[in-house]
């Protein structure tokens, strides 16, 4: 009976014993692998980092897990670090490293009250963990605690040369928190004539000479110290290229953010940097446009709820003539919180150009928007019903200088609002104004002629017309109405020519109906009845509703014998107008000669 398990004993044995000494082994190659993990990541070779902080984390390694974190924060992965600094509290709760990496992923975010409960655990778990009281440090500088920030950061100070300068840094940011500009100075300063080899050092009076002072030509020389001390940290070089740019040397900052994006592609405020110094050059040069599409649409990807980049990106979008892409990015930075005048002005030339005019003014309004913008806001009242907002926009471009192009635009749309509120007198007076600035402006002459037209002085009109008409003779509507006020004027020859021309550029327009039924009409004077059916029977199809153009048809059609054609045009236009007297005439005449 006991035969069983006593022959299931020397299988067994062997298998936990090779289990229990598999993970013996892994402790030690887990450890090596972290050892050699933290070597890379000193020295910035971040995706060997990442390779071997992974194999440990895989062997069980809880400081495997922590150093993934490491490597996101770097790479300013900030959710990625987040769930790899928990995974690592759950595999060691013990961990100091653990607390330290949630509590940074919180300073970074700018929650410092939530990350100091975190950053003080993980100080208790290891009493000299610099990276640890140095977030703790500067956590509570940012909370203007500054009293509870220095014995903190002062006792960083004991840890040896190596943690000394950094921990003067932090503190001379202790005294900048509560406006000690000289105190400041003082540590930045013994920071760097102890540890002049210290890139630390070097980038903080960079710093403060940039951010508190606004010097950035004090500020690169230490930048550039600190880069040539450790040339493969991106975030030195990332520091360079903003010191450049703020020097204005921007060709030697492109070429940093450019190093800066080539070593690492996902360093979001590298992508940032580029695309914004793209974005600013190109104006001088609209190639950077294009350009500066690649960076900010990465940098989206990476950064979604930065409103920033998603402006930059539509500010871009828009210059390169994408303006769909241009409104979806702007309405997501506007989402975010994000904005500036330049954006909400682009926004309103945007919803204007899509009809969108209440949206275009709500922008404009929070724009700052160009004398051409303003002309177009007043466009957008004249569609929104609101003239006496457009008047007052276009008084006050031609009041600052009544010869620019764009007062001699708002003067063309002041005397538009007038002539169609039936201010002929008005509209008549603006539009000599008008081409007073400009002689040759063919749309000027064409509604003079037509606001002369309305106050009976055909002489003026009739002048003004064909003005228009020799400006631009490919318009039919300046031909049109110059052979309406020709025709007006009993000048046959004339108005024929001119209404000939008219239908000649365009056949199809309802309005032309009026043409072709007056060509009708001259040609059945004079008894050219093929051509006045003709041009009568394209009256008719153009407006079936045009009485006379009927009562002319069936005129040409009985002159001709055709007397079935000639009885249906004329009832057409007595089912139009039963008192028609001509028609009714026709009628008369043509059934009577049937009854003899």
């Amino acid at each position: 009976m006991n035969a069983r398990p006593m022959s299931a004993t020397p299988r067994v044995r062997p298998i936990l014993w090779a289990a229990a000494l598999l993970a013996t082994l892994a402790v030690p190659a887990a450890a090596q692998s972290v050892k050699e993990a933290r070597a890379a990541l000193e020295q910035g070779r971040l995706d060997e980092a990442m390779q071997l902080f992974e194999r440990a984390a895989q062997d069980g390694s809880a400081e495997g897990r922590a150093g993934v974190g490491q490597v996101w924060l770097r790479r300013r992965q900030l959710a990625r670090a987040q769930e790899a600094f928990e995974t690592a509290q759950k595999m060691d709760p013990m961990l100091a490293a653990a607390y330290w990496g949630q509590g940074e992923v919180l300073k970074r975010q700018g929650r410092c009250a939530e990350a100091i409960p975190l950053l003080q655990k993980a100080n208790e778990l290891d009493r000299k963990y610099p990276d640890a009281a140095m977030s703790l440090g500067r956590c509570l500088i940012e909370l203007k605690r500054i009293d509870e920030a220095i014995p903190v950061l002062t006792q960083g100070t004991r840890w040896g040369p190596k943690w000394r300068p950094k921990f003067l840094v932090a503190l001379g940011d202790a005294e900048l928190a509560r406006d000690s500009l000289r105190s400041a100075s003082v540590f930045y300063t013994q920071a760097r004539e102890e540890a002049p080899g210290d890139p630390v050092a070097r980038r903080a009076l960079g710093d403060f000479y940039l951010k508190a002072r606004g010097i950035g030509e004090l500020a690169v020389p230490e930048y550039e110290a600190a880069v040539a001390i450790d040339s493969t940290d991106v975030e030195l070089r990332f520091a360079l290229a903003q010191g450049l740019f703020y020097a204005q040397r921007y060709n030697a900052a492109l070429e940093q953010y450019r190093w800066v994006v080539e070593r690492d592609p996902e360093f979001a405020p590298g992508l940032l940097g580029l695309g914004n110094l793209y974005f600013l050059s190109g104006p001088a040069d609209p190639r950077r446009y294009a350009d500066a599409v690649a960076p900010l649409e990465a940098y989206v990807r990476l950064e979604p709820q930065d409103g920033r980049g998603w402006s930059l990106l539509g500010r871009t979008y828009f210059y390169l003539q994408r303006r769909d892409e241009a409104v979806k990015a702007l309405e997501k930075a506007e989402s975010l919180g994000a904005g500036n005048k330049e954006m909400f002005t682009i926004l309103g030339r945007l919803y204007a150009a899509q009809k969108e005019w209440s949206k275009s003014l709500a922008a404009f309004a929070r724009g700052e928007p160009t004398t051409r913008d303003q002309l177009t806001m007043a466009q957008v009242y004249v569609f929104e019903k609101q003239p006496e907002r457009a008047d007052s926009i276009y008084r006050a471009v031609v009041a600052i200088d009544s010869t620019t192009a764009d007062a001699r635009f708002a003067l063309y749309q002041l005397g538009l609002m007038r002539f169609r509120a039936l201010d002929y007198a008005g509209a008549a007076s603006t539009f000599r104004r008008v081409i007073g600035l400009d002689p040759k402006h063919p749309d000027a002459y064409y509604y003079l002629g037509l606001s002369y037209k309305e106050l009976k002085q055909a002489p003026e009109a009739l002048d003004a017309l064909r003005q228009a008409a020799a400006i631009t003779p490919d318009k039919a509507d300046r031909h049109f109405w110059l052979g309406v006020m020709f025709a007006q004027s009993d000048s046959v020859e004339a108005a024929r020519a001119a209404l000939a021309r008219s239908v000649e550029l365009d056949s199809t327009s309802k309005v032309q109906g009026v043409a072709f039924r007056q060509l009708g009409f001259y040609d059945l004077v004079a008894r050219r009845y093929a051509e006045a059916i003709r041009h009568l029977e394209r009256a008719v199809q153009l407006d079936e509703k045009d009485v006379q153009a009927w009562v002319w048809l069936g005129q040409g059609q009985q002159n001709t014998g055709n007397r079935g054609r000639a009885l249906e045009a004329y009832r057409r236009a007595l089912a139009l107008d039963p008192r028609q007297a001509d028609a009714l005439k026709g009628i008369q005449a043509l059934e009577g000669s049937a009854s003899r």
